[in-house]
């Protein structure tokens, strides 16, 4: 039997188990059976608590498919909470050592838990060979492609995980089942990428529907919604404090001196245990 946590930030559900105390088994095969919502616990993403030689403490993040991805804009806040409130961390400004780089998130706490956290996710990476995108040209910023016969701009950029940003005029028009995998498994994007379709509402306010790859739509994406405040900002001129609405809640996304900064909450839903057979 294995201990876990189950937490969410705006409907983007995680297992998180801790990879210190507990010897744990394949962790992509753990992934998949534990997040999947009929045979398993359900969830998004599954999140390994590990310690670091680098950082304050390691977080290592699946995909609900068994890919390992470089880090989860709502699963680092719902890791942050969880390190927290279970003593793994004392501070409550801690650096968390991930595949992305360190990320240093602040815990802010109500009734001596954790209820929102804000993440440094250090500076967003334009550059076409790092994300990857299959182009000669070394940024990928308001591009038009066509897809199912439709013309759409699309963006490319990386902050924490790696996004393709689609402004579109109305998001009730967005079929994300349909165009969502298309952009997903684009030959110009050979390691396979995020999706964010995005609707400018003001300077102030975006709304965004996120499919993530190996999952599917979700509720919410915080390096998503990062992702779409920097290319827009840089395509639609709008503030450098935005809410993105996502369909589980809002998330506020700053930038200052080139870093993105993303602040939201973190609830825990449940702890339990797992069986493994």
């Amino acid at each position: 039997m294995l201990e876990f946590a189950k937490l969410h930030g705006l409907g983007n559900d995680f297992i998180v188990f801790d990879g210190i105390k507990q010897k744990l088994p394949s962790y992509n095969e753990l992934a998949k059976k534990v997040c999947d919502r009929h045979f398993g616990i359900g969830a998004d993403g599954m999140i390994i608590v590990e310690e670091s030689k680098k950082a304050d403490i390691k977080m290592v993040f699946f995909n609900a498919d068994g890919t390992e991805a470089p880090m989860c804009g709502n699963g680092i806040r719902c890791f942050a909470k969880f390190v927290y409130d279970n003593n793994y961390v004392k501070s409550r400004d801690f650096t968390v050592e991930t595949l992305a780089g360190i990320m240093r998130p602040r815990v802010y706490i109500e009734n001596d838990l954790v209820s929102k956290v804000k993440v440094n996710l250090g500076k967003p990476i334009f550059d076409t060979k790092a994300i990857p995108v299959a182009t000669e040209e070394n940024k990928f910023i308001d591009k038009e492609i066509i897809i199912d016969n439709k013309k759409f701009n699309i963006s490319a950029v990386s902050v924490g995980s790696i996004h393709a940003v689609v402004f579109v005029n109305n998001l009730d028009d967005i079929d994300i089942e349909k165009i969502g995998p298309i952009i997903e498994n684009h030959k110009l994007f050979p390691d396979k990428i995020n999706v964010n379709f995005c609707q400018v509402i003001d300077e102030d306010n975006i709304k965004v529907l996120t499919w993530e790859r190996g999952v599917g739509q979700t509720l919410a994406c915080g390096t998503g919604a990062s992702s779409v405040a920097v290319i827009s900002s840089i395509v639609n001129n709008t503030s450098k404090c935005v809410n993105v609405h996502l369909l589980g809640g809002t998330v506020k996304i700053e930038q200052e001196d080139d870093e993105v900064y993303m602040t939201g909450p973190a609830k825990l839903i449940c702890t339990g245990l797992y069986n493994l057979n």
